[in-house]
C-alpha cells in the first residue's frame, strides 16, 4: 500500500456527539467523520476533496459512547481516472471504564475494536 494513500483522523467522541440514553452515539456520527477522512485522503491524492458520488457498504458493528477515542483510517483501494473507491474503518482505542474510580479514568485497549466499515466512491473535480 503506497503511504500517499492512507490517512488516519482521530477524534474523541463528546457529550456534544450523545444522541441516545446512557451516552450512546448515533452511528450516522461515525459515518459522518468517516466520510471526513474520506475527503481529507481526497485532498491528499488528487489536490482537491472532490464529492462523493455513491455509498457502497454500510457496517456498524460496535457502538460508540461519549469518551471513546476514535480513529478513522480511510485508503484507496481503486483508483480509475478521476474516480476512488475509499473504504473507511472506525475502531475503538480507549473507552471510559463502566464505573470509573475518577472523573477522568479511561481504559486503553490492548487491540482497537472495530467500529464501522464504510466504502465510498468519490470522484475528484
Amino acid at each position: 500500500m503506497n503511504e500517499q494513500q492512507t490517512v488516519t483522523f482521530r477524534y474523541r467522541m463528546s457529550n456534544r456527539d450523545v444522541f441516545y440514553l446512557g451516552g450512546l452515539i448515533n452511528g450516522a456520527r461515525n459515518i459522518t467523520l468517516m466520510s471526513d477522512t474520506a475527503v481529507r485522503l481526497m485532498a491528499k491524492v488528487f489536490g482537491n476533496t472532490g464529492h462523493c458520488v455513491e455509498v457502497k457498504k454500510i457496517r456498524l458493528y460496535t457502538p460508540s459512547q461519549a469518551g471513546d477515542y476514535m480513529e478513522y483510517v480511510a485508503r484507496a483501494k481503486k483508483i480509475e481516472g478521476k474516480k476512488a473507491l475509499i473504504e473507511v474503518r472506525a475502531f475503538k482505542v480507549i473507552e471510559v471504564p463502566s464505573d470509573p474510580p475518577y472523573p477522568s479514568s479511561i481504559d486503553v485497549l490492548p487491540e482497537p475494536v472495530l467500529s464501522t466499515v464504510g466504502q465510498f466512491v468519490y470522484e475528484a473535480y
